[in-house]
């Protein structure tokens, strides 16, 4: 009896999918497209012109068929794992040890006696960080301390990150140094050199993070070992503890490796398909921190991938666990369009500060003009809607100087009322 319901309930789901499926291939819309408006509408993301027509037109058809939390489910089914909550619900938990595992040994491309067979979580051995858990900062905000052990019985400290938005270099290695010292205790300095673990910090980010006045010659590596160096020799300093790993996921998707991954799983030959989804798991993992979100139904990848989706399944958290998602959601939107608003105000401002150095030096030449034909300096200023007679003896020393050279030696400043 229990095996009929059941039945009849994923016949049931399978109606609505195919139900609402059929809905939008009638009203022109993109599954993508869908998905990207269902997760305004459930962030209560502000939107306007064309936009919002859109979305409310969306939404109008899904409650016309009283479709809407159905439609929650069906395209939106799995959470999105690099959100705190989620990604500690995948690898912050003993009963997930098997897919921690299997992400650090891909990541930090652990083989041989190096492989990571266990792991204690939150170890009472390890400082854990004071990561901020702030509404700007998106994605993983706080972190997961590892204590791990390979298969040449070492023991070795793990931490996971996502990727903080200010001087982010200078605060790993703040991290760095505390997760060190904190495995030294008083009265053990002689023991340094045992004391001491190999010490790794992975770093995985949202956004692209060796950019301006970070960014490497070489844009394109989404993959970055960082190590302390001695520079006349180009080698790792002897005896190193400290190990960064930063992955930037944009550069990823935009990798050759990402767009292969399709390609692989949809293989013909199933020994050829085995391999290739058992050997490479670094690139299905980061494809699983990108896609998760996206997808509809669990693709066919690694069975500890397939494991991380199920775990991902909305539909199966607790309530508290769906709220508390949905709010960390909505922060990151949030902070997607803070950033694209003080963006746009960032290149109005630069307008106008153009449009007003442009009135400036306007100005300038004005004065210069009347103070080369001796003009009457009341009659000069009368016209001046920025500059005053207290700037002419300046202008007057430097009358054969060009007027950007001129403004730039003036102190002067951008009004704040100027429009």
């Amino acid at each position: 009896m229990k095996k009929m319901i059941e039945d009849e309930v994923i016949i049931d789901d399978k109606k609505i999918e195919i139900t609402i499926r059929e809905i939008l291939k009638s009203n022109n819309i993109e599954i993508p497209n869908a998905q990207d408006m269902l997760r305004k509408i459930l962030a209560n993301k502000k939107v306007k012109g064309k936009e919002k027509e859109a979305i409310d037109n969306f939404l109008e058809i899904l409650q016309k068929n009283g479709l809407v939390e159905d439609a929650v489910k069906v395209l939106l089914p799995f959470a999105d794992p690099t959100l705190d909550v989620s990604f500690k619900m995948l690898f912050g938990q003993d009963k997930n040890k098997d897919i921690l595992i299997s992400l650090l040994n891909s990541l930090l491309n652990f083989k041989g006696i190096d492989t990571i067979i266990d792991v204690k979580i939150s170890s009472g051995e390890l400082v854990v960080s004071n990561i901020s858990n702030k509404k700007e900062e998106m994605g993983i905000t706080s972190a997961v301390d590892l204590l791990c052990i390979n298969e040449g019985k070492q023991l070795i400290a793990i931490e996971i990150q996502g990727q903080k938005k200010n001087y982010f270099l200078t605060r790993e290695q703040e991290y760095m140094a505390k997760l060190i010292s904190g495995q030294v205790k008083e009265g053990q300095g002689e023991e340094y050199h045992e004391k001491v673990l190999n010490t790794y910090i992975i770093v995985i980010g949202k956004d692209n993070m060796f950019v301006g006045n970070t960014a490497l010659k070489d844009q394109k590596l989404f993959e970055l070992d960082v190590k302390p160096m001695v520079i006349q020799t180009n080698e790792i300093v002897p005896g190193n503890k400290m190990h960064w790993k930063f992955f930037e996921l944009p550069k990823f998707e935009a990798s050759t490796q990402y767009a292969k991954i399709d390609e692989f799983s949809e293989m013909n030959l199933l020994n050829e398909k085995f391999e290739w989804l058992k050997s490479n798991l670094k690139e299905q993992w980061l494809e699983f921190l990108i896609d998760c979100n996206s997808q509809t139904e669990v693709p066919d990848r690694n069975e500890l991938i397939k494991k991380g989706y199920n775990i991902m399944k909305l539909a199966t958290w607790d309530p508290k666990d769906q709220t508390l998602y949905w709010k960390q959601k909505q922060n990151e939107i949030d902070a997607v369009q803070q950033k694209e608003f003080d963006k746009e105000e960032a290149f109005e401002k630069g307008k106008l500060e153009g449009k007003w150095k442009g009135e400036v030096k306007g100005e300038i030449k004005q004065i210069k003009f009347g103070l080369k034909y001796k003009m009457d300096e009341e009659k000069i200023a009368e016209d001046l809607k920025f500059l005053k007679k207290d700037n002419f003896p300046y202008i007057q020393e430097h009358i054969d100087d060009n007027e950007s050279v001129i403004m730039s030696g003036m102190d002067i400043e951008y009004p704040s009322d100027f429009h």
